[in-house]
């Protein structure tokens, strides 16, 4: 399944649709040719409302999925927009502290949104805990905490900094654990469930308006489902999330505070 995250939006589309509708259709065709012969008029009725239960039992489970998926997608993206605003804070409380190790820390973290809009989350997905972002993130973390206090406002910026990197820290594993490839659970039961479907729609006629009915649902259904796996992994595939929060803050300039 996951190399739907390889391909590109139209391609992964088209892919989990034919993947979906010609099986799709090749059971109901096979299932109609079994049954035809023995089936009744009660068989049809139970039939056509179990499918229309099951039909749309199985549009709810699918879009409980997607909204489960959105929101954890979400979760990513404010995660992102948090870390940067963490990130201007600590730029301009770093320039207030006025040390050499202070600057040396600034520059750390320039570095640090440099990596993350370079890499495309490359190193993240690949290597988390070696990549040149964690690398530096770690590098900080232990800098802050020999910031000098010679002044009362030098201990109290060093406190709030610290305080700050480890937020920082926080949400930088938010990335880290959305990293590795997802399959919602719910797609399990909704390749049984399709099955079920399938089976029961086979007490209808097969004729081609029937066949272009049921391939429609399946369509509809195949491309909920590619955005509920697109969604599932934001840090990867044609819907992953774009590091614009830390673009606007390499373009804000703070690397060029005039104090």
């Amino acid at each position: 399944m996951n190399i739907l995250l390889d391909l590109s939006l139209w391609k992964g589309l088209l892919a989990i649709i034919l993947g979906i509708t010609l099986p799709g259709l090749f059971i109901v065709v096979v299932v109609r040719s079994l049954i035809k012969h023995q089936i009744t008029r009660q068989h049809e009725r139970v039939g056509r409302l179990l499918f229309r239960v099951s039909a749309s039992l199985l549009a709810l489970l699918i879009s409980l999925s997607y909204a489960n998926e959105k929101i954890g997608y979400n979760k990513v993206v404010d995660s992102l927009e948090d870390e940067s605003a963490l990130i201007a804070s600590v730029m301009l409380k770093l320039k207030m502290h006025r040390s050499e190790l202070a600057e040396e820390i600034r520059q750390d973290l320039i570095e640090y949104v440099e990596f993350t809009i370079d890499d495309g989350w490359n190193d993240v997905v690949n290597n988390p805990y070696i990549s040149k972002m964690w690398g530096t993130m770690v590098r900080i973390n232990i800098l802050v905490r020999e910031l000098p206090t010679n002044t009362d406002n030098q201990k109290s910026l060093k406190t709030s900094i610290i305080s700050d990197i480890d937020l920082i820290t926080k949400t930088l594993q938010v990335r880290f654990y959305s990293s590795y490839f997802h399959l919602p659970y719910l797609t399990y039961i909704l390749g049984f469930g399709l099955i079920i479907v399938w089976c029961f729609f086979a007490v209808y006629n097969t004729d081609w308006l029937g066949l272009t009915y049921i391939s429609l649902y399946n369509i509809f259904i195949a491309v909920v489902l590619y955005f509920v796996i697109m969604l599932g992994n934001p840090m990867v595939g044609p819907l992953k999330i774009d590091p614009t929060p830390f673009k606007t803050l390499k373009e804000m300039g703070l690397d060029k505070l005039p104090f």
